[in-house]
């Protein structure tokens, strides 16, 4: 049954776009292609087209062939038709003295005459391909050369690795010994990865910042952007810098060993782990424990805690707000409280017994000398020792100084020193940690000691870049993403679970004793979606009836779309064209309890020819992806960013950052709204036991409420890192406005069929105007992958006939994208987002490209499991500023006013509860 409308009669006003954008931009150019390469292109190309056509002429030479019996003698058939036709049915070479013995046999069969004259073209162009390889692999290599001598992917090499750089400088002088012929797939597998894909890292891409202006009066009709605009754009690079910060998992996890110690611990404020849940006799506390994960984030586990001296705890927890050091909590608890001047001697000495036992069981914890969000901590963590007084600790203040300044001297090293700067900072801080009890172990040699963005801080012109029509098409695609959201579900899975548990108009007056079920309300919420089915009722009152809405809305609109697609041809090379008018309404459609609350989405979109506009990928918002970068950009960007936010909400809104970082230095961002919830108000104006959560009946949902002012406030997560692989304890806060996992994969059919090793699955592109929001994908089994590695492998060491049979059989176009295969799903998403972390990044291929075809084994063996081909829409432009230009922008929607009546008895009851003490 479809969705009830939730705004009937209304017009619901299209998502806004934010006034300024983000621009990712590769640093490298590919050159025009030369005559060689451009033969072998098109050579490969004909004999693609050549090998399709004999594939398609099988059924017909086969019927032919029967057929022919009547024409020639019994012996000829049994000698001469019968193995022909195996052959062909089989796909099969014929044996040549069968070829020669088929006598006026092709004069008989027009089919057969035909087949022949194709695979003597097929033999001509496999001769040609053949002797144009050399030539080809020659012009390949060249512009290898020649991007291995740019000083932006010298310098992206240097950051990978020193291995890398060496095989990248070797490549740029062009040698042939077999050491550069065995590192030539490793090192054009980078130099791809520098032309064809815009996610930031150190210098394979530069970030830019710019307002993008609102379309004209006269441009209100169907005008797209410039297409020309794009990669040919005059960006500010000379403005560019690189931003280098020392890795925060090494940062936080070398201070945590250093705080160990109890002399060091003792100069610094102690908080306690977290608000205390009393029950009376008894106190309860979640206590977090860190995990070092080979460097790359800290992962954070809490578990309850609770104990029976529930009077000097609550003393305690009321004493270290604000932090204090341990020495003055001691004389505050043995005197009772802060205005005793001289406490008894023998009760200090208890109390100070009673605060190691509470320190060394975790419940009270040192404050970091330095911001949680501090860019640059080294200095502050050098200071905390210095300022200890004791000679060992002056001697590892002069280490960890040595430290930030190679970090710091890193961004404007030449090439070969920035290699040498990484495996002296690797070595120091594997050293370091070991020292302090903290042994890296068998993932020394790859530890990452730093990061590296390269932002053009100058203001790009983006005028041009989008149209009336692309904002227009944009805003829409904001209104599906909602239809597809896995948001709005995990919404109402946090509601019930809060319902269950402390009831209608309930109170948690500790967001972390909510942690762990708003953590597995998400689960159920991914477990949900999955298998989901819409029902014959439900009103969105609980999370089954909410998923029956969102689950009738979502059938609709792909019954509808699939039942077009049918209409069109229904194929697999036939696009599946939304509905215009039917995207347009959803916001009317959408149920009322999924649509109170704003909403941000982030667009990656790519120009493409024919002023088509690419999607490659749509998140959540609130300045999530702009966000590591404000500090270096313009000032203007973070001014864009508030105004954005506080523009979507009501005015006099309460909205608060939470700025969890978790070592992940993509996670380092500044705060760009008015408030901001920590641990505690060392650094944060609002602490974690400043807020709670409720169930506010008005509304029907969890809220977060200020104590103070009884204020709602909006809380906003802007990092890039995944929220369910963050500490537990923060899942209630980060769950505030949860959307950004979309897919729009049920409104593709899938279409199987057999090809060696298993079956072939392919799916149309997905459009909605002229966005393309999905591309052409070929999905194969790991047992095909298995199959054409052989081929591969068997036909030399530049596979032209394999490669031509199987872009044949797949019908896949000669420029693609190789991605992981996804795996089963029915897991724990954590679980799953973990293993995603290890697995190969998408790696664009050219099958038109002779070099490209000689790594192409190595690079499909990285994808044992199975590999998705997406075909690369737009490709690496060629002759152009940059290779590949993505803009990242951002879609507000505000809150919509409910049309659910709700019991006025109900909500004053709600009022009520909301209004009393609860600690």
């Amino acid at each position: 049954m479809p969705a009830a409308p939730a705004h009937a009669g209304h017009a619901v006003p299209l998502p806004r776009i934010a006034p300024g954008a983000l621009l990712r931009a590769t640093l490298l150019s590919l050159p025009a292609e030369t005559a060689p390469a451009a033969a072998f292109r098109a050579s490969l190309a004909e004999l693609v087209v050549l090998e399709g056509r004999l594939t398609a002429l099988v059924p017909a030479l086969g019927d032919a062939l029967y057929a022919s019996r009547a024409d020639h003698t019994e012996e000829f058939h049994r000698d001469v038709v019968l193995p022909l036709r195996r052959a062909v049915h089989n796909g099969r070479e014929p044996r040549p003295a069968l070829l020669r013995g088929l006598d006026g046999l092709p004069g008989r069969v027009p089919e057969l005459r035909v087949w022949l004259d194709a695979r003597e073209r097929r033999e001509e162009l496999l001769t040609a391909l053949r002797s144009g390889t050399g030539p080809a692999l020659a012009a390949g290599r060249s512009v290898l050369a020649g991007l291995c001598r740019e000083p932006s992917f010298l310098r992206a090499a240097s950051f990978t690795s020193a291995d890398l750089l060496r095989a990248v400088l070797r490549a740029g002088h062009g040698p042939t010994d077999r050491r550069a012929r065995k590192e030539e797939a490793g090192v054009l597998r980078h130099a791809t990865r520098a032309v064809a894909r815009t996610t930031p890292l150190s210098a394979f891409t530069a970030v830019g910042w710019g307002v993008l202006p609102r379309p004209s009066a006269a441009d209100r009709g169907d005008a797209s952007g410039n297409e020309a605009s794009w990669n040919g754009a005059d960006l500010p690079v000379g403005s560019s810098r690189a931003v280098v910060r020392a890795n925060r998992t090494l940062v936080d996890t070398l201070f945590a060993a250093l705080a160990e110690d109890p002399r060091r611990r003792s100069t610094l404020p102690h908080r306690m782990c977290s608000s205390l849940r009393d029950s009376g006799a008894r106190a309860a506390f979640a206590r977090s424990r860190t995990a070092f994960t080979a460097a790359r984030f800290l992962a954070v586990e809490d578990d309850e805690v609770t104990l029976g001296a529930a009077e000097p705890l609550r003393r305690l927890a009321v004493l270290c707000d604000p932090p204090a050091k341990l020495e003055a909590l001691a004389g505050m608890l043995a005197g009772g409280g802060p205005a005793e001047p001289d406490p008894d001697p023998d009760q200090v000495a208890a109390a100070t017994a009673f605060l190691r036992q509470v320190c060394d069981a975790g419940l009270l914890v040192p404050v970091e000398p330095y911001d949680p969000q501090d860019p640059d901590p080294l200095p502050r963590l050098a200071g905390w020792l210095r300022d200890t007084g004791a000679p060992h600790d002056r001697e590892l203040a002069l280490r960890i100084d040595e430290l930030s300044t190679a970090t710091g001297e890193f961004g404007m090293a030449e090439p070969s020193h920035r290699a040498a700067l990484l495996a002296t900072l690797r070595d120091r801080w594997v050293t370091l940690l070991a020292e302090v009890g903290r042994p890296v172990g068998h993932s020394a040699a790859r530890l990452t000691v730093l990061s590296e963005d390269v932002v053009m801080r100058q203001p790009i012109r983006l005028d041009g870049f989008l149209g009336a029509a692309d904002h227009r098409a944009l805003g829409e695609l904001a209104s599906l993403s909602e239809v597809f959201d896995l948001g709005p579900v995990v919404r109402r899975q946090v509601r019930d679970s809060f319902v269950a548990r402390y009831g209608p108009g309930g109170v948690c007056p500790h967001v972390w004793d909510f942690g762990a079920d708003a953590d597995e309300a998400w689960q159920r919420a991914s477990r949900a979606a999955d298998g989901g089915a819409p029902g014959a009722d439900g009103d969105g009152s609980t999370a089954a009836g909410g998923i029956r809405q969102i689950a009738a809305l979502r059938a609709e609109l792909t019954e509808a779309v699939h039942r077009a697609h049918a209409g069109r041809g229904g194929g697999p090379d036939d696009d599946v064209v939304l509905p215009a008018g039917l995207v347009a309404g959803l916001g009317s459609r959408m149920p009322s309890w999924a649509t109170r609350r704003p909403v941000s989405y982030t667009g990656f979109v790519q120009r493409a020819g024919g002023g088509v506009l690419c999607v490659n990928h749509v998140y959540g918002g609130w300045g999530r992806f702009s966000s590591r970068f404000l500090d270096s950009l313009d000032p203007g960007a973070a001014r864009v960013a508030a105004t954005s936010v506080s523009g979507t909400l009501v005015p006099g809104a309460t909205v608060a950052q939470v700025r969890p970082v978790s070592g992940f230095n993509a996670n380092l961002h500044p705060r760009f709204v008015p408030e901001e919830i920590g641990p505690d108000r060392s650094y944060a104006s609002l602490g974690m036991d400043d807020v709670e959560l409720v169930h506010d009946l008005d509304g029907d949902e969890v809220r977060v409420r200020v104590k103070a002012t009884g204020a709602w406030a909006d809380v906003l997560y802007a990092g890039v890192f995944a929220p369910l692989l963050l500490q537990p304890r923060l899942a209630p806060l980060l769950m505030d406005h949860p959307h950004g996992i979309t897919d729009f994969g049920a409104l593709v059919p899938r279409h199987l069929s057999p090809v060696p090793g298993g079956d072939l699955v392919r799916t149309p592109r997905l459009r909605h105007r002229h966005l393309v929001l999905r591309r052409r994908r070929w999905e194969l089994a790991g047992p095909t992958v298995a199959v054409l590695l052989a081929e591969l492998a068997a036909e030399g060491e530049v596979p032209v006939g394999t490669v031509a049979r199987w872009r044949a059989l797949l019908g896949v176009p000669d420029q693609l994208y190789l991605h992981t295969a996804p795996p089963a799903r029915g897991g724990r998403v954590d679980e799953e987002l973990l293993s995603a972390l290890d697995r190969p990044r998408p790696q664009y291929v050219d099958l038109g490209d002779a070099l490209h075809l000689r790594c192409l084994g190595k690079w499909l063996a990285r994808h044992p499991s199975g590999v998705v081909l997406e075909e690369a829409l737009p490709a690496p432009a060629r002759d152009e500023a940059h290779a590949a230009v993505e803009l990242v922008v951002e879609t507000y929607r505000a809150g919509l006013p409910g049309g659910d009546a709700v019991d006025a008895r109900a909500r004053g009851a709600a009022r009520r509860a909301n209004r009393r003490d609860d600690r």
